[in-house]
Order: C-alpha cells, then structure tokens, then sequence
C-alpha cells in the first residue's frame, strides 16, 4: 500500500522561509527606495530598473510549473524532439528585440494594448485585452494548481493549504511592491530553482549509473530521435510544428504579451531595452532545456520500473507527478535536501505567477478602469490604489479557479491549450499594425474574433475528446515482485525488454488528433489570411491608414516602404 512521504521539521522551515522572504523581499521594495508617487513607479518600477533584476525576471517568468513538472514528464515519454522548440526560441526573441520592442517606446505605452487603440481603434484594444486577461487567468491558476498537485500527492503537504499558501503570498508581495517587488523576488526564486536543478541532477546521472549509461538506456528507449521531417500534425512533437512553434513563442511571448514586455519597458530606453531580451535568449533557452533533459535523466533512473505503470505500489497516477516523486524518495535522508527542492518547485509558480498577477492588474487598470472613472479625474495615488486592489482579486480568483483542474491528465496540453492558443492570434494582430498601414479596427477585429472561435472549438473539442496520442515504450519488468521489495532496491537492473505503451482512446476526428504544439501558428496564420481577406473585400487595399512615417510603425518598415508615397491617406 502507498504511503505518502513526510516531511522533516527542516524541511518545513525552509519553506517556510521561502514564502516569508518572498514576501520581506515585497516590504523591502515597498518601504526601501520604492516610492510609489506617481503610477509609473508601481506598475513600470520607475522605468529605472537596472539590466540585471530584468534579465533574471525574463528567464524565470514563463519558467512555470509546466517548465519544472510537465516538461520533464514530457521528454520522459516522448523524448527529446520536445526540446527543438526550446532552441528557435532565441530567433524569435531577436526577431522582437528589432521588430516589435522599438515600437512601444516610440508611443511611450504602459500596457501594451495601449498601442492597439492607437494603431487600431477601441474594439481590438479590448478584444485583445480580453483574451489576454483570460489567459493570464487560466495561466496563473494552471502554474498554482500543477505545484501543489504533484507535491500534495507524493508528500503529507496539504493541497488546500498549499493553494492559499502560494496564492496568498504571492498577492502579498506582488500588490504591495508592484513591478519592482517581482523583479527582485524572482532573481530570489531564480537561485531555489537553480539549487533544486542541480540536486536532482546530481543524484539523478549518479542514480542512472553515470552519463555513458544514461545516454544508453535514452538511446535504447527511442528518447534521442531528435529530426523526424516528415509532415504530420497529428505527431505530437514532430519538428516543423516544434520548430514553428519555438520561433512564435520567441516573437509573441516576449514581444506581444504584457507579462514579458513590461519588463522591457521598465528600462529607461530602447537601447537597453533591446540589449537586454537579447542578452536573455541564451539562459532562457539554457534553463528551459535544462529543465527538458531532466526528463532523460529520470528516464534513465525509471528506465525498468516505470512508477506510473507501478502505481499500484508507488501511488503515482500522472506522469507531472514525476519530478516530486523522486525528490521525495531520494533526498528524505538528507535533511532539508527535500524541503529546498519544494521550495525550488514552489518558486517556478510564485515567479509566473506574481508576473501575471502584475501585469494583469496594470492591464485591468489603464484599460478599463482609468476610462471607467475618466484620465483627468483619477490621482496616481488612486490608481496605484486600484492596482493593489486588482492584484489581490486576481489572486483569489487564481487560487479558486485552481480547484477546476482536479481532473487534468497533462499539465503541458492544459497549459498549450489555455496559454498558446491565443498567443498567435494576439501576435498577428500586433505585427499586421506594426508592418502594415492597411486593416482598420473592424477588419482586424473581424480576424481576430473569428479566428479565435475556430481555434477555441479546435483545442477543446480536443480536450472533450480525451484523445491521448501514444508515448514511446515504457517499460515496468524489473518492477518489485515482492511486498519487501522496495522500488528504489530494483529500478537499476538493466533489462533489454521494454514494453510499448498503448493508446485505448477512441479515434476521433483527424483536426481533434492535431497536435497543440500547431496551435500558435495556425492561429497566427489563420488571422492573418482572415484580416487580409476582410481587408480585400472592404477595398481597404486601396488605402493606407497610416502614415508612412507613423510612429505605430516598427523602424524595421523604412526597408520597403517609401515616406514621401502617402496617396490615398486617410488619417484615422
């Protein structure tokens, strides 16, 4: 019978500590240097942010529970194909450091959607900040929810404690100091989750019986295959769906998504601003695929007794379960070993979600309640006011909403499904504005709202379905036979038979099978085709909307277009 493992006293407190320095660190940025005189100084740190607290932000920001959890388990079934996305990334941050960034500093924004009513019209900048709100929200409650899931299930660690526990701090600190409390909480979280990497690194190459035989055992369960070329949208990490998918993820999240860009824009100009996405490619893409190769490694400790397969005796129903399971087992005789490694776990989701919390709350605030109560009439005080206020709905909506998940077999497709999918809608309509003067605010809207309804009925309909596309083999035959015999006295005889995994789900309809990993980019192709095609029908192409020197334009657009050719202009 599977007993959950129980924590030591050490361990406690090294939690505990980490969620009351979290919060100090918010005090410290409120009461020590952190004036809050105008709203600038709450929700964009004073624009004075140095390069270094930023950087460490960018890289640990979308380091969520999917990184720490969900990537692992991936690479664990699938293999290594996973990681191809994770090297087009630093080409799609290059691409946004030259294309998209400039831009905002040219309009002087705080939100982002700021710039869409300027370049648009009202409907698109509320369309998208719509979208943009609900997927901050399922993201925020999805990082929470996957955490405290896996831990709760593998130690005595209560789940609705747990829950209140992170969201509650997290509110904290995040409502209290504003943009600079999370910058510098989050190069505090960066360092537990290094720490947590590199134990389970340590102990899981040494469990595995070295790197040569962990490469081995990899190579023997198909866990290498990195190029498969051939098209097929049902393959779930095929390389042309993973590739696309790398740059887009490179280009939206951190050139049109808020949480990202308000860290860009808490520096004093372009120049930093675009030095630093690009000095941050390199260790977001080393610490994403650190995070992904973790699951070779367990792989290679699991390699014949796999504990899902066994859950019979190891009490382990999900493969997210993974990484804290073998953190509970392997580090209990270590005193507080266990206990830094949670708190490692526990930082990857305070980190995502404080930075949501933040940008939701900005976004909240300069789109629709500056509006609601009027631009003249609304002090800074009370909108740093609002903005707290904001901040701590947000948070007890994401711990509430965390409760809806219970259910979730992959914390990853939750996460592709809730978090990319919009992400490529919301990166076309930024891009036709930025490289374009043509579309106006209905033509873009129209693409927009239509090509999110077939996206959203593609991507649930794949969740209704409950299709499961098959892993890689895996294999339980040196499991224990034996009720003496514990787990870790046997996972590391070497057998050459493994067993295929098995797919029983019903074969359903071939756009219901498409992997997610095609989700962005059909979004994001699928707007563009629709705007273009509402642009045609409206003879909008006869027209610019925009000037050729407007500053809605990326500086990028001076290579093709003319200044001194306005024809046709109509100025919005």
């Amino acid at each position: 019978m599977f007993k959950k493992y129980s924590l030591g006293g050490a361990d406690y407190v090294i939690i505990s500590l980490t969620l009351l320095l979290s919060a100090g660190i918010g005090l410290c940025a409120r009461y020590f240097k952190g004036q809050q005189i105008i709203s600038s100084d709450y929700l964009l740190a004073g624009k004075n942010m140095p390069k270094f607290p930023v950087i460490f932000s960018i890289i640990v920001t979308l380091t969520s529970t999917s990184s720490f959890l969900s990537a692992p388990a991936e690479v664990y079934k699938y293999g290594i194909a996973f990681s191809i996305h994770i090297f087009m990334i630093p080409i799609g941050m290059l691409i946004s450091s030259s294309v998209i960034i400039p831009v905002y500093f040219q309009c002087e924004v705080s939100s982002i959607t700021e710039y869409l009513e300027m370049r648009y019209g009202r409907i698109i900048r509320y369309l998208v900040s719509v979208m943009f709100l609900l997927q901050m929200v399922f993201y925020m409650s999805i990082s929470l929810y996957g955490a405290v899931l896996a831990l709760s299930a593998t130690t005595d660690l209560s789940f609705e404690a747990s829950i209140v526990s992170l969201g509650a701090v997290c509110a904290f600190y995040c409502s209290l100091g504003g943009l600079k409390a999370v910058l510098w909480t989050d190069c505090f979280q960066a360092i537990l989750m290094i720490t947590c990497l590199l134990a389970i690194y340590i102990k899981g190459i040494s469990d595995a019986g070295g790197i040569f035989e962990l490469f081995q055992k990899a190579s023997s369960g198909k866990r290498l295959d990195l190029f498969e070329l051939m098209p097929d949208i049902t393959r779930r990490y095929g390389f042309w769906a993973c590739a696309t998918q790398g740059i887009l993820v490179g280009v939206s999240f951190f050139g049109t998504n808020q949480v990202e860009v308000q860290r860009l824009l808490s520096l004093s100009t372009i120049k930093r601003a675009k030095s630093t996405l690009r000095m941050s490619s390199f260790p977001v893409c080393l610490m994403y695929t650190t995070c992904c190769f973790l699951g070779l490694v367990l792989y290679g400790v699991y390699y014949n007794c796999d504990p899902i397969l066994n859950k019979e005796r190891t009490g382990l129903t999900k493969y997210d379960q993974i990484v804290p399971a073998y953190i509970a087992t392997r580090f209990s005789s270590y005193p507080g070993l266990t206990g830094l490694c949670i708190a490692g776990i526990f930082s990857a989701s305070l980190s995502t979600i404080s930075s949501c919390l933040n940008s939701a709350s900005t976004v909240t605030v300069i789109d629709y309640l500056i509006p609601f109560f009027g631009k003249d009439n609304i002090s800074d005080f009370k909108i740093i006011l609002l903005a707290k206020i904001v901040s701590i709905i947000y948070g007890g909506l994401c711990i509430g909403l965390s409760f809806a998940f219970l259910q979730s077999r992959s914390i990853h497709h939750l996460t592709q499904v809730f978090i990319a999918l919009p992400q490529g809608i919301i990166c076309a309509v930024f891009l036709f504005g930025m490289l374009t003067r043509k579309a106006g605010d209905k033509c873009i809207s129209f693409g927009a709202v239509v090509t999110y309804i077939i996206m959203t009925w593609i991507a649930l309909s794949t969740l209704y379905t409950g299709y499961v596309q098959p892993s890689l083999p895996l294999n339980n035959s040196k499991c224990p036979s034996s009720q003496n015999e514990t787990m870790s006295e046997s996972i590391f005889n070497v057998s050459s038979s493994i067993l295929p995994s098995s797919n029983t789900e019903k074969n359903p309809f071939v756009l219901y099978k498409m992997t997610f990993m095609w989700y962005s980019f059909i979004g994001f192709l699928l707007n563009i085709l629709l705007t273009t095609f509402a642009v045609l029908i409206t003879g909008g192409w006869k027209k610019n909307v925009i000037p050729a020197g407007s500053k809605y334009l990326s500086p990028v657009t001076r290579f093709w277009m003319d200044k001194n050719d306005d024809s046709n202009l109509e100025l919005k």
